[in-house]
């Protein structure tokens, strides 16, 4: 069950919930009930309605950044009072975090209210709550004994070469958002290029993110997705998340890290711990302090690095990409739902 529509373009959390819909189709034999709350009322009604409970082996409920529908605990609820295992994964907790999340409004105002209470609401009709890290899962239930990690799930690795000349650092996000880090990313890019360091920056923002203009010369802002993206390779030396450390930042495992892995390049990263951890084990490129200072001489020694050793990180960045691919992920929910087939 998903509480984001699959029918509705490429943007993020259909194009990554399609994966692992694929990914889950070759395991098992699969149902989907997926859409916003009104057309999700509907097709569970019609599916409990229809007698369809009746033999499933489990459930995997993919939550939204918005808050569940009564008629989602009420089918969650059926279908453990018929002993069916339900698995929910919780994907982030912006509501608790005023750096993400501003209680600007009476509708936001209840929505972090509430945020609580519905995930208490759905860890009560739920088998498991699954989180993408043990932080996460403590932030929102207190602990994480009982939790299942399920950290994000990884692209196949793309193999695009890297042109000789490459001297562009990619960054995909929110460019505006302090919690982001853009700002501070262009100042370190500027300091760098300040101490002679040959780069420029590709910000991939969709409207109304990108940073304040004017804009440097060596500042190019660009609208992509999917494939868009990809063609921006040859000139990428490097991919960037420039995230300040804050509560939520440590416990996040960004979902573009994923993506970051999967595009074959090194990564450079802020010392936040999850996004840390991740980069170190899989050996994949630099950790950097949060401020400009250190940012800059991050970027300075990448922009420095021999062709072997960007050629290193590059090739760690798609074995971790490969060991955290989609596959490995649907793997482990089958496995949390039904143990005695893992």
């Amino acid at each position: 069950m998903s509480m984001y529509p699959l029918d509705q373009g490429s943007w993020g959390p259909t194009v990554r919930i399609s994966h692992l819909r694929d990914e889950l189709t070759r395991l098992v034999d699969l149902d989907v009930v997926a859409g916003y709350r009104g057309a999700r009322r509907a097709a569970l009604a019609r599916y409990a309605f229809g007698g369809r409970l009746r033999g499933l082996d489990g459930i995997y409920v993919e939550s939204s950044s918005f808050l569940p529908a009564e008629t989602d605990i009420a089918f969650l609820g059926l279908a453990r009072a018929l002993g069916i295992p339900v698995l929910t994964y919780i994907r982030d907790a912006y509501q608790l975090f005023e750096d993400y999340y501003r209680a600007d409004s009476l509708r936001r105002w209840i929505g972090a209210r509430a945020f609580i209470p519905a995930m208490r609401a759905l860890g009560s009709v739920s088998t498991h709550l699954a989180f993408p890290s043990l932080g996460l899962a403590r932030a929102v239930v207190g602990e994480a004994a009982g939790s299942v990690l399920l950290p994000p799930g990884s692209p196949h690795p793309i193999d695009i070469r890297r042109d000789a000349t490459a001297q562009g650092l990619l960054f995909v996000g929110d460019a505006r958002l302090p919690a982001q880090g853009g700002e501070r990313l262009i100042a370190a890019v500027g300091r760098a290029r300040e101490q002679g360091v040959n780069v420029g920056l590709i910000m991939v923002s969709r409207p109304g993110q990108e940073p304040p203009s004017p804009h440097p010369a060596w500042l190019q802002m660009v609208r992509a997705e999917g494939d868009g993206i990809v063609r921006l390779l040859p000139d990428v030396l490097a991919t960037v998340i420039p995230r300040p450390r804050n509560a939520y930042n440590d416990l996040a495992l960004p979902i573009k890290l994923y993506d970051y892995l999967a595009y074959g390049r090194p990564l450079l990263v802020t010392d936040c711990e999850e996004q840390a951890r991740v980069v170190r084990d899989s050996n994949a490129g630099i950790v950097m302090g949060d401020d400009v200072h250190a940012m800059a001489d991050a970027i300075g020694r990448v922009a420095s690095a021999s062709p072997s050793e960007l050629d290193r990180w590059s090739a760690n960045a798609h074995a971790g990409a490969r060991s955290a691919a989609w596959s490995e992920r649907a793997t482990a929910i089958v496995r949390a739902l039904v143990p005695t087939n893992a």
